[in-house]
């Protein structure tokens, strides 16, 4: 009697490659048709696979549910989104953002993070939650446990202790600070923090920064230039309490 030997259910769709993963395979695209639109036998040809094979097919899928191609069969181009994230430091909280949109677009990837928006669990919970509600199979939901702390990770927002950490708005604001022009130490002597407050260069080791409040008054800070975050909430607090 021959016996028939069982297969694994078929797991729910989820992006099979890491966030870093994806990326290096869109920039090959980029690099190879820039500006131009490109065909599913071009992105093959382009990765080094077969357009016929099941890793293709899991790859295109990862580019796209990541939102870093759009389009569908021979009308594919590189997105928005990837031309921000490959144009940014990953240091760049603005890069971090868009990793981290570019993650939350997978169903299952958002559902988890939805639930979890402090902390990730460990890999193992992660995939047994992924094995028990989501019907995956056990060594699928193991592989795209990693690929979520793995692309979390690479994107800047999950720490050694799997935190998940914000993007702080002080951080967006540095990262508009115009650095053009520069003292003889290095420091930054002049520019600008957003769309109007300006900063110079002040007496000894400090920063006087100037904020616009409208009809032409100005509140005018002067602060040390290693001043922390935790210090700089300690003077807003006690502005607060001097007009409140």
């Amino acid at each position: 009697m021959t016996q028939t030997k069982s297969r694994k259910p078929r797991s729910p769709a989820a992006p099979s490659r890491t966030l870093n993963d994806a990326l290096a395979d869109v920039r090959k695209l980029y690099d190879t048709y820039t500006h131009s639109s490109f065909s599913r036998a071009e992105i093959a040809s382009a990765l080094g696979v077969s357009a016929s094979s099941g890793p293709f097919s899991q790859r295109l899928y990862t580019h796209r549910e990541f939102g870093l191609i759009e389009g569908t069969g021979d009308g594919y181009k590189v997105s928005q989104a990837f031309l921000e994230m490959n144009n940014s430091d990953p240091q760049n909280p603005q890069f971090k953002r868009r990793a981290l949109e570019a993650i939350k677009r997978s169903p299952v990837f958002k559902e988890l993070l939805d639930e979890w928006k402090v902390k990730l669990p460990p890999q193992e919970a992660v995939a047994k939650r992924l094995e028990q509600q989501k019907l995956f199979n056990p060594d699928r939901a193991k592989a795209i446990a990693n690929t979520l702390e793995q692309s979390l990770r690479q994107a800047g927002v999950l720490d050694s202790s799997n935190n998940i950490l914000p993007i702080r708005h002080d951080e967006e604001r540095s990262a508009h600070v115009d650095h053009s022009k520069d003292n003889v130490n290095g420091r930054r002597a002049e520019g600008t923090v957003g769309d109007d407050a300006r900063f110079s260069a002040g007496k000894g080791n400090s920063l006087k920064t100037e904020i616009p409040i409208g009809d032409g008054r100005q509140v005018v800070v002067s602060y040390p230039t290693d001043l922390t975050t935790e210090e700089a909430q300690k003077v807003g607090n006690v502005l607060r309490a001097l007009v409140g």
